[in-house]
């Protein structure tokens, strides 16, 4: 081998130091090193927390998910995401859970114009994350939102807006503490919705009791992406339930304690609700959604062409 061969490339030099595990990479260097879809994923997991290869692979444009998982496995080298798993019922593990690491919060931080997070404080996020006993409840909300955004790449549909349980919050002004707040378009139409993800866990009277901020809600306008985006129709409240028996119990009780439909005052709006069970979901944009009193499922661009108004 001659020397030229032995001698490595500025280019695979500037790999080899940007690829460090064991410490920080020069944080300009790596910077430029980061792809508009890299910097899409760091926004996506600001809002959303925690996602796995394969939503990342659905949400953002790669061209398959051997090519997302090589290009994760960098970033995590580089210190711009870290993750974790764990066992499986099985005996096994689970696939990599991705979240934000040190670099990519400091990234984050730059672009916003904002001091970075303490590498402590970073490390102690992921290790909450991790431990978390809600986290199969927002690894299935992120389920639903990657099965939409796959949805959206093809025909004539889009995923405008898909705030997680954080902002969701804030777009009802803390009325209603939704999972996820959506707008959804298609052939022309557009749905506001609040999603609520079920895992068999709360009881469902509790479920049943978020009607009231619902309620108090549609009394104050809806949220807030209903009113930037014009939309007159009210919102919908779409609940993605467990099991069939668990959504057909959840349906008798709604069915009972029904706070919706036409609004009363000025400046209401009306709202409606829709059931799906968890063997529906991985096709949220599909005939799924079980109106309220209704026999027929529909799709999330049905829902949109409906009228909830006053």
């Amino acid at each position: 081998m001659s020397d030229n061969e032995n001698t490595p490339t500025p280019s695979a030099r500037a790999r080899r130091r940007v690829r460090y595990r064991g410490g920080a990479a020069d944080p300009v260097e790596l910077a430029s090193r980061l792809t508009e879809r890299d910097r899409a994923l760091l926004r996506l997991l600001d809002e959303h927390r925690v996602l796995t290869s394969n939503q990342i692979a659905q949400l953002l444009p790669y061209p398959n998910l051997n090519r997302a998982q090589r290009r994760l496995l960098s970033l995590w080298h580089w210190h711009v995401l870290d993750r974790f798993r764990h066992p499986a019922a099985n005996g096994s593990l689970t696939g990599w859970r991705y979240t934000l690491g040190v670099a990519g919060h400091g990234v984050l931080a730059a672009m916003r114009g904002l001091a970075p997070a303490r590498p402590s404080s970073v490390r102690e996020q992921v290790l909450r994350l991790a431990t978390d006993p809600r986290l199969a409840h927002l690894l299935g909300i992120n389920d639903v939102l990657a099965a939409l955004a796959a949805h959206t790449r093809n025909g004539d549909a889009e995923l405008r807006l898909w705030h997680g349980e954080r902002t969701a919050a804030a777009d009802c002004g803390g009325l209603a503490r939704p999972d996820a707040v959506i707008v959804y378009r298609e052939h022309g139409t557009t749905l506001v919705a609040c999603y609520e993800h079920d895992t068999g866990t709360e009881p469902l009277t509790r479920v049943v009791e978020k009607l009231d901020g619902y309620a108090e809600l549609a009394r104050a306008g809806g949220p807030h992406p209903a009113r930037k985006t014009q939309q007159r129709h009210g919102f919908w409240v779409l609940f993605g339930l467990h099991s069939p028996a668990r959504e057909a119990n959840l349906r008798d009780r709604l069915a009972a304690a029904e706070h919706t439909g036409p609004a009363l005052a000025d400046g209401d709006v009306g709202w409606h609700i829709a059931t799906a069970s968890a063997n529906d979901l991985a096709t949220p944009a599909g005939p799924v959604w079980l109106p309220l009193h209704a026999h027929q499922r529909q799709h999330l661009a049905d829902l949109a062409r409906t009228r909830v108004d006053r």
